[in-house]
């Protein structure tokens, strides 16, 4: 073959080689866009799955926010020592007001760790402590919740 047939035949090559390229590329780009790949992959996706202990040790951050509600709470006085069971709003993982049963109350921002506890000073500047009960439901409710928010099962 001369010199001018081959430059030829490179020139189809090279050519079609880039028209499959685009060819091939946009018949890709359409199934990744297609509804039943994403719908597909979300199911992959919503199967993460991890155990109460494990959703509360890694996210802990984030599940705090999911609680809200009124809780009864163990909260002791660092002044007096005394220790009672309270009602407690609490909203976004804060203990935000517990209730006396003579009708008081007390003001507080303490945030909920972890392990179920939080301190704080009142409003007066006397410190508290507080622990939640981790098995109760308003915990429960705020691990299913952000679970559901974020695609994972808990089991």
């Amino acid at each position: 073959m001369n010199k001018k047939g081959g430059n030829i035949l490179i020139w189809i090559l090279v050519v079609g080689a880039i028209a499959a390229f685009f060819i091939f590329r946009n018949g890709d780009e359409k199934s990744y866009n297609d509804s039943s790949y994403r719908s597909g992959r979300q199911s992959i996706i919503s199967e993460k799955t991890l155990s109460r202990d494990e959703a509360i040790e890694s996210y802990w951050d984030e599940i705090k926010d999911y609680i809200d509600g009124t809780e009864t709470i163990d909260a002791c006085s660092s002044d007096s020592g005394n220790c009672y069971d309270l009602d407690a709003d609490i909203s976004n993982g804060q203990v935000e007001e517990i209730y006396f049963p003579n009708g008081g109350y007390l003001y507080f921002s303490a945030d909920i760790d972890e392990s179920g506890n939080a301190s704080d000073f009142d409003q007066n500047g006397n410190g508290w402590d507080f622990t939640i009960d981790m098995d109760s439901s308003i915990i429960d409710d705020a691990i299913s919740d952000w679970a559901s928010d974020n695609g994972y099962t808990i089991e």
